[in-house]
């Protein structure tokens, strides 16, 4: 007997979409290529780009996989879609996308709205003393804004560097290979915003 061909399904095509969408977001937002978020969870780079694009479903082990990776749960992942009430999205803190730098004394945590990524980027950022945050350039025209609620931060980019006291707020041009890094002898806290560059006039 023929194989009867799958009816389309609107509301599984447009929930795919944007779980695609997510997950692009989400990578985009941690500063990861495709190969980056490869490594880090195990699934082929092809298959992250097929999902993105919506060429195929993942299984719940590929999602619980991705999410993993990208520091968040798969709950969190299905959750980020367009609804009708006031109230756009509740979300936890065991759901809130965690980025740690490689030293393992540094946490980024994307507080801002994922679906407004591509051009505001909000995060809450938490280094342990000698903790560094490395970047590599975000698009020509990119700006970072970095507000100090406690302790002691450097900024650098490339070979300019200036100390932020708790209060003080700098911005500097993110285009360019930049970093943070604790200089105080107690952990620090900073509010983090980046405006990438088609929002910059």
């Amino acid at each position: 007997m023929a194989r009867q061909k799958r009816q389309p399904c609107p509301q599984t095509d447009a929930l795919g979409e944007q779980l695609g969408q997510t997950i692009q977001c989400l990578r985009t937002a941690g500063n990861l290529s495709l190969g980056d978020l490869s490594n880090m969870s195990g699934i082929a780079k092809s298959m992250i780009s097929q999902i993105e694009n919506n060429k195929t479903n993942p299984t719940l082990a590929t999602l619980f996989h991705l999410s993993q990776a990208l520091g968040t749960s798969v709950g969190a992942v299905l959750a980020y879609t367009a609804n009708d009430t006031a109230l756009l999205q509740r979300q936890g803190i065991q759901d809130t996308p965690l980025i740690m730098s490689e030293d393992g004394l540094c946490e980024l945590r994307i507080i801002g709205w994922i679906e407004a990524v591509q051009w505001l980027q909000i995060y809450d950022f938490r280094a342990q003393p000698g903790g560094r945050l490395v970047s590599s350039p975000h698009p020509p025209g990119s700006v970072e804004n970095l507000t100090l609620l406690s302790g002691e931060l450097k900024v650098s980019v490339e070979a300019e560097s200036w100390t932020a006291q708790s209060g003080e707020t700098l911005r500097y041009r993110a285009d360019r290979h930049h970093g943070i890094k604790n200089v105080g002898g107690t952990p620090a806290h900073a509010t983090v915003v980046n405006i990438l560059a088609h929002s910059v006039k």
